[in-house]
């Protein structure tokens, strides 16, 4: 079995009530399995050794009104193997929970706040995840897309994972829509976190945009492309 390391953050905008995810991993397509968000409802990370189905059950739990803490023991009552796991949550309160199994791989941690819960497992240090989760309170006069990457390069820049990193992925969503703001992914690079970045480059001026033609169409601008004239 190979044997892949994560780290991720969970962080909800006290002004917007935006909700969000960043996570990178040594394993491919990291996105498609770690970050779970739904908009006015919560924040789900679930890794090492990773269950998707957990985040189906958090988050019902979320939708029927019990906090993230609740959210958390829901899951792992739900695991057959929860000391396989390892679980991070916030509400759309903005309270927040984590849970890491007594078999979570290698060096591990976790840390939580208002508004943030960030994991991590196979570190090259186990401050990673508290560094992670207080620089993103500290970056308050950004947008939730540019915190979550910022907290997740300091990740890299103190180490990041033992393993190298290969797949990373960003899903924000706002409180006004149900579908994704942005939805970013790097399923496999040998440079995932500045491949990232560069799609933010490109994504971010136009996000907005995307959002009002599903909104607003009639109102929204032009796509710039041949035959749009």
């Amino acid at each position: 079995m190979n044997i892949t390391s994560t780290f991720s953050v969970a962080g909800r905008c006290s002004s917007t009530g935006a909700l969000g995810a960043i996570v990178t991993s040594s394993s491919p397509a990291v996105g498609a399995r770690c970050p779970w968000v739904k908009s006015n409802i919560g924040v789900i990370l679930t890794q090492n050794v990773t269950d998707p189905r957990l985040a189906d059950i958090g988050l019902s739990a979320l939708e029927t009104g019990y906090g993230a803490e609740a959210s958390i023991r829901t899951m792992v009552a739900a695991s057959d193997f929860p000391d396989f796991r390892q679980l991070a949550v916030v509400d759309a309160n903005g309270e927040s929970s984590v849970f890491t199994g007594e078999k979570a791989l290698g060096v591990h941690g976790d840390y939580y706040a208002t508004n943030v819960a960030s994991i991590g497992n196979l570190l090259s240090d186990p401050e990673i995840p508290k560094a992670m989760g207080q620089h993103f309170l500290e970056q308050k006069e950004h947008s939730l897309p540019e915190r979550l990457i910022s907290a997740l390069e300091l990740g890299f820049n103190m180490g990041g994972e033992l393993d190298q990193e290969h797949s990373i992925a960003l899903l924000v969503y706002h409180p006004d829509t149900p579908f994704a703001y942005v939805d970013l992914r790097v399923d496999y690079s040998d440079d995932p976190l500045n491949d990232l970045k560069k799609l933010w480059e490109i994504y971010s001026p136009q996000a907005e945009n995307y959002k009002s033609r599903a909104i607003e169409p009639e109102l929204a601008p032009s796509y710039g492309v041949k035959g749009d004239e």
